[in-house]
């Protein structure tokens, strides 16, 4: 299996006290390190990701390495086991369960090693696909991304911290799963990853691995209408330049997609293009003229629905007309 080290961090204590539940949500929730050249196996083997482009993403799960690190520790356990055993003990019982143990673990471990294939995890970014390895031999699972059920597994570390895993699970028996790995180690970056990368509306992840394919990426966007973004970020997600960044935020922008605060799962953002009818609203501070400026407003309608929208340096704000009937609440969001 692959080698998880040990994790504490101040951001990783905040997500662990959260609660039990590790089921993941389709969100990119933080930052990660660029996706650069040298992470791909053609400049370096033994490197990650086996393919990267503007259409998919494969990645090497490296268990055949993880086979032959089980057949060297069992050999390793051989030998400290021969250091350590007491004189003429070699051929008592317990001892002779020891080693046939950890020499039928080499054999397996070689075995496996040597009748494997290569298992990748592949993301297919335009057809929303999702493929990952069964346990040993068997055939690989294709799923589509958002039906996918992910979460991260936690064991307890040498030092007393805690290992934590990204997973999937198989569609068919939730109790198994496939361990999940990219070019980092953290669980919540390894999903961000995955997540930014698998929403096709949004430009290609940071990292001069992606970056001969940015160009087709965003005429491919713009072909299309640049439809808005599939899953929710916390973090903004820009164009590759300016240009770019300009003309695409005709149609819809990183501030209005860009999670500042947890929101209802229903609720929505401001849309230019869909609340038409909406005016133009200054406010400001009470008994002053001071405006209430860059702050995030809660509009909540009789209907049930939930639309967030923020105001502008000078306090002005869109906001519903007055034949809607609606309550409104500036949002304080914690530092």
């Amino acid at each position: 299996m692959e080698e998880v080290n040990p994790m504490s961090s101040k951001k990783l204590k905040k997500k662990i006290k959260k609660g039990l539940n590790t089921y993941l949500k389709f969100e990119i929730t933080d930052s990660f390190k660029k996706i650069d050249k040298k992470f791909l196996k053609q400049y370096k083997k033994r490197e990650v990701f086996e393919k990267i482009d503007d259409r998919t993403v494969v990645i090497d799960t490296m268990r055949i390495l993880s086979a032959y690190a089980g057949g060297i520790l069992s050999v390793f356990g051989l030998i400290l086991l021969f250091i350590i055993a007491p004189d003429n003990s070699f051929l008592t019982i317990p001892w002779i369960v020891f080693y046939s143990i950890l020499f039928l673990v080499f054999i397996l471990s070689l075995i496996y090693a040597f009748t494997i294939s290569k298992q990748y995890i592949t993301l297919d970014r335009i057809n929303g696909l999702f493929m990952f390895p069964r346990k040993l031999y068997g055939q690989p699972f294709t799923i589509k991304f958002d039906e996918a059920v992910v979460y991260w597994v936690g064991t307890g570390g040498a030092s007393g911290n805690i290992d934590m895993k990204l997973a999937v699970a198989y569609p068919n028996n939730k109790f198994l799963g496939t361990y999940l790995s990219a070019h980092i180690e953290p669980y919540y970056e390894i999903w961000s990853f995955y997540v930014w990368y698998m929403d096709k509306n949004r430009p290609l992840p940071p990292g001069d691995a992606f970056d001969p394919y940015r160009e087709k990426d965003f005429l491919r966007r713009r072909a299309e209408g640049f439809p808005p973004p599939l899953y929710k970020s916390y973090i903004p997600t820009p164009e590759a330049t300016p240009a770019q960044q300009a003309e695409r935020e005709q149609y819809w922008t990183d501030e209005q997609y860009t999670e500042k605060f947890e929101r209802e799962e229903e609720s929505e953002w401001y849309d230019p293009q869909i609340h038409e009818d909406w005016e133009v609203t200054t406010f400001y501070e009470p008994n002053t003229k001071i405006p209430v400026a860059n702050r995030y407003v809660k509009f909540i309608f009789n209907d049930g629905r939930i639309i967030y929208a923020k105001t502008n340096e000078d306090g002005s704000l869109h906001e519903p007309p007055e034949s809607e009937d609606f309550e409104m609440q500036f949002v304080n969001i914690k530092k």
